[in-house]
């Protein structure tokens, strides 16, 4: 009777080297019962935590041995299931080079509208909270075994708001390599190129890692003569003494170590340090150029302890970090002196986290975690010279506890075993004591509904209190002269002055959000995914960067202002201020579809293989926790396995912005962000964004293609003001193509300098795409010239990586 082994992998991680006939797969270990593995010669593999299940006996004389995976190792805490799961496969189809990248890569999946700006996701570690985001963020991908991203309701079992989706980078048990890599960028029109140097080494062993990493960037500056950029009227051309973008040089290292102590207690220790150099002209004063530089140097400490008592997880953290700024402007006279701006930001913090059961419900345990945690923040400022000399040394000591329930309602672990599905409730409070801002409170509340396997729904709300930051009270006053504004009162293009700095007399800000989201995936052997949210959120007391100066603007604030007896501006006062009120309604849908190129045999879907008993030797154990299967050259299943480990996605997503409106003073009209309104240099709100990206990767090739476009916006009054501003829709289209050059043209007698080495040739703004900004006579105004809105424009990049 012929036997052959079954393995349900979840993933596929295909390395083809050289041609088909030389194909190779690595695969995650593969576990079998001691019976198969005698039978069949196949190498002694350790038994995994996977449910072993025997197949019912087939009509021939074949049998299966099937291995279902039961719950992924390392998955995240709850039974909240992910939205979306990418594979080692799917990972390699991005040609991202490490965890950083491919967060970018997939960055419209992991976008929630329910945080305060742009934050990023909140990232775990093999189910487990990380320091900070710099001890995941240079892991290489081929070191990733799979990536979840689930609902923003997860990041409270963490000891987060619920404001952020959350991302499970997953690693293999074993891995080690060192990588090489360097970069050239250039503009296809102007003066700039930027040049990187990359090196890192990682090496995993379970729970015991080694990490060292090491970079260095440098740009040059490009200047508005670059772009011939219109001026003001004058006798020479300042453009060439006015740098739309500052020439910068950084340099970073990043050291990570983890491993056991005390038997089963984990712990990691993560240092980083990043110094940032960058110079600019400012325009041309009395006795020469307006030159500013800036020096930035920031050091970062963690620490992560983990461990298990009983069913309970716990983890304690702790960080340091310090940036010290310095900024000095020239302002161009015969003194030659400079103004200064120095600041010094410390931040300490200690956080301790317990989750798991307290009792089984008969609908499944009821999760509870727990959150205690203390900062203490120092921020030092000075500043000097035209500006009357200041100094700020303000300090706030933080302390907090949270506590998140997570109640099952209905229904089982498997939604297909109960008629209603599965139902769930979740609860969070937490109470901040801050020494400068008394306390502060947070509530969170939802429900989790899944009817069936494929349907998820989830309704959330949150109500939140909020500081100012330390930065945002007491940021050191820095002056910048001659920067060009657009004065809509008046209809006409000034370089005027601009204050920077902290303001001490803001307040809290308090923010209530609501949210109703769906996941479907509505066909079984499809990996196609629909996904829908809807939020809505109200901030009393909003805290914002000050606005773009319109006549509503200066309505409300006139105090900010300074202009001459001719009414012409001078001086725009920029600190930071506090709103009245701020109402915001969106609406964002999406779909992603990804699936092998060309027809997968039966047996081979969903990252299933079938290996024949004959062929179980030429299955060995590989450097990184997987193994490698070198089918027979030419044969139908080197030639499957090469089209299962293909990969084609496309992903489209659509924010619908239903309302975005401001009140700047409780007794003022409010400001309609999608109708006139505006508060920044980019217009009003676009009421409409599409992102839209496809790639494909087939035998070491692949190529990705992203696209962004946005509906035009205005600045004005009413529609029937005649001195508004329209912003043009703008779309943008990126391009991305890589190689692994082995995988192509290596094959088994290739050159071993192709071992690893990828080639990647990047394209951004494809199209040369710029904002188009017109008044009512057709006309852009100087301070709106393209350049100023984006300018780099298009940019082309090419990167040499290799793997040791």
């Amino acid at each position: 009777m012929r036997q052959k082994i079954t393995w349900i992998a979840g993933m596929l991680a295909g390395t083809c080297s050289g041609a088909v006939e030389a194909q190779q797969v690595v695969a995650p270990p593969i576990a079998t019962t001691p019976k198969a593995s005698d039978r069949t010669g196949a190498p002694a593999i350790a038994p995994s935590p996977a449910r072993e299940t025997p197949s019912a006996p087939a009509g021939d004389d074949e049998k299966d041995i099937v291995v279902l995976g039961g719950r992924p190792r390392a998955s995240a805490l709850g039974d909240i299931p992910p939205e979306r799961v990418f594979r080692s496969a799917d990972i390699r189809a991005f040609g991202a080079d490490d965890v950083e990248a491919l967060l970018g890569a997939i960055g419209a999946q992991t976008t929630s509208n329910r945080g305060r700006g742009d934050e990023g996701p909140v990232t775990l570690l093999n189910g487990r909270r990380v320091s900070s985001f710099s001890e995941i963020a240079r892991i290489p991908a081929e070191a990733i075994e799979r990536m979840e991203i689930l609902p923003e309701e997860v990041a409270l079992k963490y000891g987060y708001r619920a404001d952020q989706k959350v991302v499970n980078v997953v690693t293999f048990q074993r891995y080690q390599a060192g990588i090489g890599e360097a970069g050239l960028l250039t503009v296809t029109r102007g003066n700039r190129t930027a040049g990187d140097a990359d090196a890192d080494f990682l090496r995993i062993r379970d729970d015991t890692r080694l990490g060292l990493g090491a970079s260095y960037t440098r740009s040059t500056w490009l200047t508005e003569h670059d772009r011939d950029v219109r001026q003001l009227s004058g006798p020479v051309d300042a453009g060439r003494f006015r740098t739309l973008l500052p020439s910068t040089e950084q340099f970073l290292l990043n050291g990570l170590v983890s491993g056991h102590v005390l038997g089963e207690v984990s712990a990691t220790v993560n240092g980083r340090f990043e110094a940032n150099r960058s110079r600019s002209l400012l325009g041309l004063g009395e006795d020469g150029p307006l030159r500013r530089d800036s020096d930035q140097d920031a050091a970062h400490l963690g620490t992560t302890l983990g461990g298990r008592t009983g069913n309970w997880q716990w983890t304690a953290i702790g960080n340091y970090d310090r940036v010290a700024s310095k900024t000095r402007t020239n302002l161009g006279d015969r003194s030659g002196l400079r103004d200064t701006a120095k600041s010094t930001d410390a931040v300490a913090t200690a956080d301790l986290i317990l989750s798991g059961p307290i009792v089984t419900l008969p609908a499944g345990p009821l999760y509870t975690s727990v959150r205690g945690e203390f900062e203490t923040h120092d921020f030092e400022s000075r500043s000097g010279r035209s500006l009357a000399s200041a100094r700020s040394d303000i300090g706030r000591d933080r302390g907090g506890l949270q506590a998140t329930a997570d109640v099952p309602l209905l229904g089982s672990a498997d939604p297909a075993a109960s008629r209603v599905g599965r139902l769930s409730a979740n609860a969070s409070v937490a109470v901040n004591r801050l020494s400068d801002a008394g306390s502060l409170w947070t509530f969170d509340g939802g429900l989790t509904w899944s009817p069936t396997r494929s349907i998820g729904v989830i309704l959330s709300g949150t109500s939140e209190q909020g500081a100012p930051t330390l930065e945002q009270l007491g940021g050191p006053a820095l002056k910048t002269p001659n920067v060009r504004t657009f004065d809509l009162a008046r209809g006409e293009v000034v370089d005027v002055t601009q204050l920077f700095g902290g303001n001490p007399r803001l307040r809290n800000d308090e923010r209530h959000v609501f949210r109703v989201g769906m996941n479907v995936r509505p066909l079984t052997r499809t990996d196609l995914t629909l996904s829908l949210d809807y939020v809505a959120a109200q901030v009393d007391d909003p805290i914002v960067a000050f606005p773009l100066l319109s006549p509503q603007i200066e309505a409300a604030f006139p105090d900010r202002f300074v202009r001459d007896a001719t009414g012409r501006l001078l001086q725009i006062d920029a600190r930071p201020v506090n709103l009245a009120a701020s109402r915001q309604k969106q609406l964002r849908w999406g779909v992603n579809w990804t699936r092998p190129l060309g027809a997968v045999p039966s047996g081979m879907e969903s990252g299933m293989i079938r290996i024949p008993a004959a062929q179980a030797g030429q299955m060995t154990a590989g450097p990184n926790g997987t193994f490698t299967f070198r089918p027979e050259p030419g044969s139908a299943l080197a030639r499957n396995i090469m089209t299962a480990s293909s990969r084609l996605f496309v992903s489209l997503y659509h924010n619908w912005v239903l309302e975005d409106s401001l009140s700047l003073r409780d007794e003022l009209p409010s400001l309609d962000l999608l109708d006139g309104g505006a508060i920044d240099v980019g217009g009003g709100r676009r009421r409409h964004a599409v992102e839209f990206q496809a790639g494909v990767f087939k035998r070491g090739l692949g190529a990705r293609l992203s696209a962004t476009w946005q509906s035009g916006t205005e600045i004005g009054g009413s529609h029937a003001d005649p001195d508004r501003l329209r912003f043009e829709s703008l779309t943008t289209v990126n391009l991305n193509l890589f190689a692994n050059l082995a995988e192509r043209f290596g094959g088994a007698s290739g050159p071993t300098w192709l071992k690893g080495t990828r080639v990647s040739f990047d394209i951004a703004n494809l199209l040369d795409a710029r904002s188009n900004v017109r008044d009512r006579l057709g006309a852009t105004p100087l301070s709106y010239q393209a350049a100023y809105l984006d300018p780099l424009g298009r940019t082309i990049s090419l990167r040499l990586r290799r793997v040791f």
